[in-house]
């Protein structure tokens, strides 16, 4: 058996014993404005970044103590949804809009200068989020002539090459809710996707091919669908739902890759509604997700409420994350024994 379906068959277990003990705390925090904060990026327990609308930018060096107001010049009309950051002044920043509205910012001196990276010049096409593994980062954009449109970048997100994307169908697209509808673990990528189907897209580096499947979330509108794709020990999560419902209980999946088998995934139970955001430890005990009804935890065996507070994206840093959402909302996440 490949590792990577061991994994997936033992995280369940690891998930039942950390959840009679872990505890997850939200804790709010002031972030000093009120728009719509759909990007957060942990580094550690001091360091975070945060975006969104009317060209925000955000950054603690202080667990969150205090939150810093950051100015991308000639970005002030643009919605940033999300931001990968490296460390304190190493970030990289993703703006959704049609057309020219879809760019990438990038700084490497704590957001004194920033320098436009990327910029979409086709009027189909439509930015919707980013991930980085190391200096390696993949962007996934909505589909142009049948396919998602990919972009890769091998050194920290100063340049940017096209790449091949997964096949679309009619109406098929991705959700830039929280940054986080591409995920990296191990050698694979996974794409989470909804509207008129909802399906995960991997592709592992060795063969380089696109492997797609439903995610088993309802589909058939523009509202339903995979928002949100996180790591899980080596595989993935995907959970979502209907933004136009956010209190309607949608299904949440674990899928596992295997270049033997392809791409297969088990049902979770339901979270308590529609969820935008998914993000997992390192090791694999605690996955956390979030949505405009509230923060859930996963124990295992379902997911329990931990706040009924509205947010719309998470990341963790091992124990220690940050989730951000509508009127300026951040909190600090705290997982312990």
């Amino acid at each position: 058996m490949p590792a990577n379906r061991i994994l997936a068959a033992v995280a369940p277990l690891l998930f039942a014993a950390a959840g009679a003990h872990a505890e997850v705390h939200v804790v709010p925090q002031h972030s000093g404005v009120d728009v719509r904060l759909r990007g957060i990026s942990a580094v550690d327990a001091e360091t975070a970044w945060a975006s969104g609308r009317d060209g925000t930018v955000l950054r603690t060096r202080d667990g969150g103590r205090s939150w810093e107001r950051i100015v991308v010049p000639g970005a002030e009309s643009l919605d940033f949804r999300d931001v990968e950051a490296f460390d304190g002044v190493t970030a990289v920043l993703l703006a959704i809009g049609p057309g020219e509205a879809s760019r990438v910012y990038r700084t490497d001196d704590g957001g004194k200068s920033w320098q436009l990276v990327l910029q979409n010049h086709d009027p189909r096409g439509f930015f919707d989020c980013m991930a980085f593994d190391g200096q390696r980062g993949w962007l996934l954009g909505d589909p142009v002539d049948g396919q998602f449109q990919v972009f890769a970048s091998a050194n920290g997100g100063r340049d940017w090459t096209p790449a091949d994307g997964p096949a679309a169908v009619e109406g098929e697209a991705a959700f830039a809710a929280s940054g986080t509808c591409i995920a990296r673990a191990g050698t694979a990528l996974a794409v989470a996707t909804g509207g008129t189907q909802s399906r995960i897209h991997i592709r592992n580096d060795s063969d380089g091919r696109w492997i797609s499947v439903h995610n088993g979330l309802d589909a058939g509108a523009e509202s339903k669908g995979g928002f949100s794709v996180a790591p899980l020990a080596g595989d993935f999560v995907v959970v979502g739902g209907d933004f136009l419902a956010e209190d309607v209980p949608a299904e949440s999946l674990g899928f596992e890759y295997s270049q033997v088998t392809g791409v297969s995934g088990s049902p979770w139970a339901p979270t308590p509604g529609y969820r935008s955001g998914v993000a997992c430890t390192d090791e694999a005990t605690t996955c956390i997700a979030v949505g405009p009804t509230g923060v859930d935890a996963w124990d295992g065996t379902g997911w329990v409420s931990v706040s009924t507070t509205g947010y719309d994206a998470i990341d963790l840093a091992g124990s220690i994350g940050w989730t951000s959402g509508d009127k300026g909302r951040i909190a600090r996440i705290e997982i312990g024994d």
